[in-house]
């Protein structure tokens, strides 16, 4: 988003010095998911998903497992923003990687809409800007090798690993 470029800017220099953005860059990406407008074109929602939920499981420094994604029988495109509904799984995630406990997406078909239920972890770990993301995807949020996901996981900055920062595998090895 053009109104964070400075930020970016900044943050991509600090890098290039060595400084750790991944804090800061969570809070950039955090904003642009919040403030992102609605696409142009639908996504699909079970390939977006079944591909950040692949990179998620390849990058958490999770037992073998903790994370399973349920996707709807049939096809559910929605003109959700790609990088809000990122941001509010991954911000799900965290919590549920802090909590050491097990969690579950799954998305739905119902009454002509898209319903993704997350679920797991512990309520009282979970990120304080998650009901700030749940609430900005609507009402049917609920939070209760290589292959497609090869971007997320060795891009050192993609959406996985900032807002997993501190509990992929490589962080503690």
């Amino acid at each position: 988003m053009p109104v964070f470029g400075p930020t970016r800017a900044a943050l991509a220099a600090a890098a290039a010095r060595g400084a750790d953005i991944l804090p800061s860059l969570r809070l950039v990406l955090t904003a642009e998911a919040l403030t992102a407008p609605p696409p142009s074109r639908a996504l699909e929602l079970n390939a977006e998903l079944d591909v950040l939920c692949a990179a998620v499981r390849e990058l958490a420094d999770c037992r073998a497992g903790w994370l399973y994604f349920c996707p709807a029988y049939a096809s559910l495109p929605a003109a959700v923003p790609r990088a809000l509904l990122q941001g509010t799984v991954l911000t799900f995630l965290r919590g549920v990687l802090r909590s050491e406990r097990r969690a579950a997406v799954r998305l739905a078909a119902q009454q002509g809409a898209a319903v993704l239920a997350l679920q797991g972890g512990d309520p009282a770990r979970m990120p304080g800007d998650l009901p700030a993301l749940l609430h900005r995807c609507g009402a049917y949020v609920t939070a209760t090798g290589s292959g497609p996901w090869a971007a997320l996981v060795l891009d050192r900055y993609s959406a996985a690993k900032v807002y997993l920062d501190g509990l992929c595998v490589e962080d503690v090895e």
